[in-house]
C-alpha cells in the first residue's frame, strides 16, 4: 500500500474525484474535515432511507419487482411513518383516557366548580375495595362503581377537601367518555390506513429502495470526498491510499488529467492506513468469515485468513460432531448452489464456506459414528466411526487428547509464524522458547485432565520441555528492562497452560450437543412405546428437538469457534484486529 496526494485544480474538484470514481482504486481518506449542504442533506437522505428500510423489513412482506420512483416512495414513507408515530401516540393518549373515564363515565368538570360555589365539595377518589380512608366529619362517601382490583368513589363534603389526605384519581380535562371512544376509533382507522398504505409501498417499492441505498452510498461517498480535499489557493488536495499493483493506473489517470501526484511508503506511526488482504482464490471463502464477524487484521499484521478458515471449519466439524447434520447442511448448500447460482462473488464465497463447514461437520461425525445421535449398536459397521473416537469405553479421554493436541498444535503454529518474522535471532528464540513451553503444557493437561494424574506422572520429556522452554523465554523471549512485561510474566506462564485447557470447549459444546440429541430421541422413544398413534408426537418431538439442537450447535460455533482463533490463537499471533477495510472509491456497476 502507498500512501498518495493528489493535487488539482480547485475548480476541478468535482471532475478530478469522478475521474477518481472511475479509477476505482483509490481508498480516500479526507485531508480536512468534509462539510458541506448537499453532504448534510444525504445524510439526512440516509438516515431516513434506514429508518423506512428497517420498517420495511419488520414487515416481512413479500416484495415484487415493480418499478417505482425510489424518492418518491421515500417522501411518502417518511410521511406516512410520521403520521402513524403521532397517530400512535394519540391513540395511547385516547386509551388512557377511556381507561381512566371507564369507571366514572361521562360528566361535566365544571359542574364541580358550581356545586363548590353553593358550598358542596366533591373529590373523586380510587381505593382498594374496603378500604376507605378517614374523611372529615359531615363528609359522605358515594360508590360510583366497583371491581376487584379497585373501588372508585367521590367523597362530598360541605366544607372544603383540598387539605385532606384523600387517594383521589387522575383524570384528562375532557371527560366525555363518548368523545373519547369515538376519538379511539378514529385514530384505530386512520392508523389502519397508514399501515396498509405502508404494507403497499413496502411490496412495491422495496427493490427500488434497497438499489437507492447503494447509489445514496456511493453518492456520500463522493461528497466526502469532494469536501474533504484541502485547498491552498488555485490548488485542490486529495490524500488517500492505493495498492502498489494499481499505482502505474493512478499515474496514467494522472497523466491524462494533468494531476499532480505524490506517493510514498506508509511512515511507521500511520493509523489510517486501510488493509486490503490478498487472499489465494482457491480461500476466498474465509473473506465471508472476516466480513461476518466483522474483524480485519491490521495494516501491518499478519493475513491469518487461510489459518482461520481452516481451523475455524475444523472446530465447526468438533462442535456440533453429527454427521446427520453435517450430510443434511452438505445438502441444502449444493440445492442453495444450484438455485442460487455462483456468478456473485459475495454469494459464492458465502456458499463455499457453508459446504466447507458442512463437509467438516459430516467427515468429525462420520469418525466418531454419530448420526442424529442414534445408537451406535443400531448403525452399520460402515457409519460406526473408527474405533479410536467412537468407542465408549475410551472415546471420550481420546477425543479430550485431540483437543488439547489441536490447542498446542494451533498456537505453536501461531508462535512458529512469528518466530519467522521475528527481525532478530533473538526475537526468533523468544517465541521458539513460547512454542516448546506450549508443548509441555500439552503434555501436563494429558496428565491432569486426561489420564486423572498429578505433577509426579509427568514424564522426563514433558519436564525437560518445561525447563528449555522457561529458560529459553527468560533469556531471549523478555525485555527486562519493560517492568510491565517483567511483573506480568508469571501470569504470562499462567495463561499459556490456561490457553492450552480452552480447547477442552471443543470437547465439551460437542458432548452436550449429542446428550441433547439423544435426549430428544429417548422422549420420542418413549412416546412411541406409550402407543403407535403418538407417532406425530413423536416426529414433532424429533423435528423440534433437533432444530433446537442445531441452533445451540450454531452458537457454539459462533461463540466458542471464533473465540479460540480471535482470542487464545491470536494472542500468541500478536493479533489486535484492528484493521479498517480498504474501500477505494468507485462507481458501482449497474
Amino acid at each position: 500500500m502507498k500512501k498518495v496526494t493528489i493535487a488539482c485544480l480547485a475548480s476541478d474538484r468535482q471532475a478530478t474525484v469522478t475521474a477518481m470514481q472511475r479509477l476505482g482504486t483509490v481508498h480516500v481518506t479526507p485531508l480536512v474535515a468534509p462539510s458541506s449542504d448537499e453532504l448534510d442533506r444525504l445524510l439526512r437522505e440516509q438516515e431516513n432511507l434506514s429508518r423506512v428500510l428497517a420498517a420495511f423489513k419488520s414487515m416481512k412482506v413479500k416484495a415484487d419487482a415493480v418499478e417505482t420512483d425510489p424518492a418518491a416512495s421515500l417522501t411518502e414513507a417518511v410521511a406516512i411513518l410520521a403520521a402513524r408515530k403521532q397517530l400512535e401516540d394519540d391513540l395511547a393518549q385516547a386509551s388512557k383516557a377511556c381507561a381512566q373515564l371507564e369507571p366514572w363515565g361521562s360528566f361535566d368538570q365544571d359542574a364541580f366548580a358550581k356545586l363548590a360555589e353553593r358550598g358542596i365539595h366533591v373529590a373523586l377518589c380510587a381505593s382498594a375495595p374496603g378500604r376507605f380512608p378517614e374523611i372529615p366529619a359531615g363528609a359522605a362517601i358515594t360508590v360510583v362503581s366497583e371491581t376487584k382490583a379497585a373501588i372508585h368513589y367521590a367523597v362530598v363534603s360541605p366544607t372544603p377537601l383540598d387539605d385532606v389526605v384523600l387517594p383521589r384519581v387522575t383524570l384528562p380535562a375532557q371527560t366525555n367518555l363518548r368523545e373519547w371512544r369515538e376519538t379511539t376509533d378514529r385514530l384505530r382507522q386512520e392508523l389502519l390506513e397508514r399501515q396498509e398504505r405502508l404494507t403497499t409501498l413496502a411490496e412495491h417499492a422495496m427493490q427500488s429502495l434497497e438499489q437507492y441505498a447503494a447509489e445514496l452510498d456511493e453518492s456520500i461517498a463522493f461528497a466526502r470526498a469532494r469536501d474533504g480535499m484541502a485547498a491552498q489557493k488555485a490548488i485542490a488536495f486529495l490524500g488517500g491510499y492505493v495498492p502498489e499493483k494499481h499505482l502505474d493506473e493512478l499515474r496514467d489517470a494522472a497523466r491524462e488529467h494533468g494531476w499532480a501526484i505524490r506517493y510514498e511508503d506508509i511512515a511507521d506511526d500511520d493509523d489510517d492506513v486501510p488493509t486490503s488482504l490478498v487472499i489465494p482464490p482457491r480461500f476466498a471463502m474465509a473473506k465471508a468469515i472476516f466480513d461476518f464477524v466483522g474483524i480485519l487484521p491490521g495494516y501491518r499484521e499478519v493475513d491469518v485468513s487461510v489459518s482461520m478458515l481452516v481451523f475455524l471449519s475444523l472446530f465447526c466439524g468438533m462442535l456440533v460432531g453429527d454427521a446427520g447434520y453435517g450430510l443434511l447442511f452438505t445438502g441444502i448448500m449444493l440445492y442453495l448452489r444450484k438455485r442460487l447460482g455462483t456468478a456473485d462473488p459475495a454469494r459464492r464465497q458465502v456458499l463455499n464456506l457453508g459446504l466447507t463447514m458442512s463437509l467438516c461437520i459430516l467427515g468429525y461425525g462420520w469418525l466418531t459414528g454419530n448420526w442424529f445421535a442414534l445408537p451406535a449398536a443400531k448403525l452399520p459397521r460402515l457409519l460406526a466411526g473408527l474405533p479410536w473416537l467412537s468407542d465408549a469405553t475410551y472415546s471420550e479421554a481420546h477425543v479430550k487428547l485431540l483437543c488439547f493436541f489441536i490447542g498446542a498444535f494451533h498456537m505453536s503454529m501461531a508462535r512458529a509464524w512469528r518466530a519467522c518474522l521475528a527481525g532478530g535471532l533473538r526475537g526468533a528464540l523468544g517465541h521458539v522458547g513460547w512454542g516448546i513451553f506450549l508443548w509441555a503444557n500439552f503434555f501436563l493437561a494429558k496428565v491432569l485432565i486426561v489420564d486423572g494424574g498429578g505433577m509426579d506422572d509427568l514424564g522426563v520429556f514433558a519436564k525437560g520441555l518445561f525447563l528449555v522452554g522457561f529458560l529459553t523465554i527468560l533469556v531471549f523471549g523478555v525485555d527486562w528492562k519493560d517492568m510491565g512485561t517483567v511483573i506480568y510474566l508469571p501470569f504470562s506462564f499462567i495463561n499459556c497452560f490456561v490457553d492450552v485447557l480452552s480447547y477442552i470447549r471443543l470437547f465439551a459444546v460437542g458432548l452436550s450437543s449429542l446428550y441433547i440429541a439423544q435426549s430428544f430421541n429417548d422422549m420420542a422413544g418413549q412416546l412411541y412405546s406409550l402407543s403407535p398413534w403418538m407417532i406425530p408426537f413423536l416426529l414433532l418431538v424429533l423435528a423440534g428437538g433437533h432444530v433446537l439442537n442445531i441452533a445451540l450447535a450454531g452458537m457454539g460455533v459462533l461463540v466458542h469457534g471464533i473465540r479460540l482463533n480471535t482470542l487464545e490463537f491470536s494472542g500468541h499471533m500478536d493479533l489486535s484486529w484492528s484493521g479498517k477495510p480498504y474501500r477505494p472509491l468507485r462507481k458501482r456497476e449497474v
